[in-house]
């Protein structure tokens, strides 16, 4: 069933920076794109294991962020149009969308490392801003494997300033006393929140990987803040509020 974003999920949107939209997609409907996402993923891990282990903020047996899937793929790029997609993302945002971004995250088992709190507007300015991220899990996510967590209300802050570390920029204090809320999130379910919420997430203490197939969608026509230049090779979703 084709999701409709209540009143209550845009208030909490607006004054929160999340929300969680549970049951959007069945076991069925997940099944074939999870398994291109993994197959893409194993190959990207593959690969970092034979260039040392480390590449920007992925490493592997630990966490990879594996990119640009619906450009490799057509079934993952066919699966990022659904319409599901397109009304979510055209009752929040507006008529005309695009797909801005595209990666799994894959957080494998026993480890000890958080991810940082962070923007995902820290790592790349573009405007208009803020854009929408959906979290979708492929397995569960829960506070034992690493879901997210999140700080209500820290949209409101703008873009605020990054700080370098070895496992990511930084934007907020892991020792602050306010450490937000978890966001547990079923497979088929995804959290929803602005790309200036401040999120991050925990060790996945589980005895499994975590998997998300992160989408991001934007305005059509973003640009790079530094340069005012439209980002290219954007794939259309939405135009008019239908699909592109």
């Amino acid at each position: 069933m084709i999701p409709t974003i209540t009143a209550e999920q845009r208030q909490k949107l607006d004054e929160d920076g999340f929300f969680v939209l549970n049951n959007v997609f069945t076991p069925a409907e997940m099944d074939e794109v999870a398994q291109r996402i993994e197959n893409l993923q194993r190959q990207h891990e593959e690969q970092l294991r034979a260039q040392g282990g480390t590449q920007g903020i992925s490493r592997a047996d630990e966490i990879t962020f594996t990119s640009h899937l619906a450009e490799q793929d057509e079934s993952i790029k066919a699966f990022c149009a659904r319409p599901e997609f397109v009304t979510i993302t055209t009752q929040i945002l507006g008529p005309d969308i695009d797909l801005y971004w595209n990666q799994s995250v894959f957080k494998q088992p026993e480890g000890t490392k958080e991810f940082p709190w962070h923007q995902d507007d820290g790592y790349t300015a573009v405007e208009p801003s803020p854009y929408l991220t959906l979290w979708l899990a492929l397995n569960d996510a829960t506070p034992e494997n690493g879901c997210i967590s999140v700080l209500p209300g820290s949209h409101t802050r703008g873009v605020v300033l990054h700080q370098p570390s070895p496992i990511g920029l930084v934007c907020y204090p892991n020792d602050a006393p306010d450490q937000g809320v978890r966001v547990p999130v079923p497979a088929g379910s995804m959290a929803v929140f602005w790309s200036r919420t401040f999120h991050k997430s925990g060790p996945n203490r589980s005895s499994g990987p975590r998997k998300a197939y992160v989408i991001q969608y934007s305005h059509a026509g973003l640009r790079d803040a530094a340069t005012g230049a439209t980002l290219p090779d954007k794939i259309p979703v939405a135009r008019g509020s239908q699909p592109a």
